[in-house]
């Protein structure tokens, strides 16, 4: 979906800008008043923070990889194994170590 309709409000806070597209919806990031900011760079400054709000979390966890990627992870994976009797895993799963002081 291409935001390609931007309307930008300055408010007594700062600055509203809106995304929207040939649609009703429409995206609004608020930006509070700072001395560097102005109407000329509100729309740069709205795009960077709804970009910065999109990125993962966590920029290496499984989600957020390819389909393509990980199958060529597991690929590998199965490679460096071979001809072992179980295949590696891609993911990684933890069991909780019981507290060695617990019941004394």
């Amino acid at each position: 979906m291409a935001l390609s309709d931007i309307m930008v409000y300055q408010t007594d806070e700062g600055f509203v800008v809106e995304f929207g597209n040939e649609g009703e919806d429409r995206i609004a990031v608020t930006l509070r008043s700072a001395p560097d900011l102005t109407h000329e760079n509100a729309v740069a400054r709205a795009r960077a923070l709804l970009s910065s709000a999109l990125e993962p979390v966590h920029g290496d966890s499984a989600r957020s990889k390819d389909a393509a990627l990980l199958e060529e992870e597991l690929n590998e994976g199965l490679e460096d194994s071979f001809p072992a009797s179980d295949p590696v895993s891609v993911t990684v799963s933890s069991i909780p170590m019981r507290d060695p002081n617990a019941g004394h």
